[in-house]
């Protein structure tokens, strides 16, 4: 089965096309990118979204009305065919045709989860292997500054950190960044430490019902809303460890390898950082999410 719709030129195909998905528009620049969260690089989500749009065809065809190089058309057919998103013909000449999109996904998931469920059941054998060529020292621990680059790079380390978090957890920063952690595996984070007796409290500026409906799917402790000193991210647990941005663009993208962080394990800077943070925390106003019939309504007490 295939999706079918004429087109003009690469421009109408890929990049001027809007579509809505729950309310939110998404345009073919958009969609490209998100599909790199599925391991479909720019050239592949291309071809791909090129053959939803013209159905079955040739690949001198397709690379044609994509104005994309031959060789290169018929190298993203193969990944993409090795991902199983595309089937091909047994005809002369070969045509090309893209699977449903719901199916697509669920296929590239499928295989995801099977290669997490291998790692995982390596992971404990690796540990122990490797233990075994690890030298013991006696040495006491240093105080450690370490440099991540990358959005989603960041989101994993702050969701490590919250794995292993006991006490109390100050997440501050701007609207944008909590809404780009509902993607990630942090609120699944929270809700495990939050059942173990920690308690996650997330500072931001105040904000709209939507924005404020997407932290609060979060599920922190609470949600205090309240003027920050800057547009940065900050994430510290009490005695323990601090992760810190500078200003934050508003851009969605959880591949931006432009944002950056330092996390650090000093005692001094975690102890400056989490008065900080309980001081914002004091002097900001709970916000109260009331229900709404198809969203949630926030206002601030």
């Amino acid at each position: 089965m295939c999706y079918c719709l004429s087109i003009s030129n690469r421009q109408d195909l890929l990049f001027n096309t809007r579509i809505g998905v729950l309310g939110i528009e998404m345009n073919g620049e958009e969609i490209v990118k998100n599909l790199g969260f599925f391991g479909l690089d720019e050239l592949d989500s291309r071809v791909y979204m090129g053959l939803l749009q013209t159905g079955p065809v040739s690949v001198g065809t397709l690379s044609a009305k994509l104005e994309i190089d031959r060789g290169k058309t018929y190298r993203a057919l193969n990944r993409l065919r090795n991902m199983g998103v595309v089937n091909t013909t047994f005809s002369n000449p070969t045509l090309c045709s893209a699977v449903v999109p719901s199916d697509a996904l669920s296929i590239i998931l499928d295989r995801k989860q099977d290669e997490l469920v291998t790692m995982k059941n390596l992971s404990e054998k690796i540990v122990q292997d490797m233990d075994v060529i690890v030298k013991e020292t006696d040495m006491q621990e240093i105080s450690s500054f370490v440099i991540v680059q990358g959005r989603s790079n960041i989101y994993s380390r702050i969701s490590k950190l919250l794995q292993k978090a006991t006490g109390v957890v100050y997440l501050v920063g701007p609207p944008e960044d909590f809404m780009r952690m509902y993607h990630t595996t942090i609120p699944e984070r929270i809700q495990e430490i939050k059942a173990n007796g920690a308690e996650v409290r997330i500072l931001t500026e105040i904000s709209g019902d939507r924005e404020l409906s997407f932290i609060d799917r979060l599920n922190p402790s609470e949600i205090r809303l309240g003027k920050l000193p800057s547009k940065s991210r900050m994430i510290v647990e009490e005695n323990r460890q601090l992760i810190m941005s500078g200003a934050l663009t508003s851009s969605m993208d959880l591949n931006d390898e432009n944002d950056s962080v330092m996390h650090t394990n000093s005692a001094e800077m975690v102890s400056n950082m989490f008065s900080l943070c309980t001081l914002l925390w004091t002097k900001s106003k709970p916000a109260e999410i009331l229900p709404m019939p198809k969203s949630r309504k926030a206002k601030v007490q």
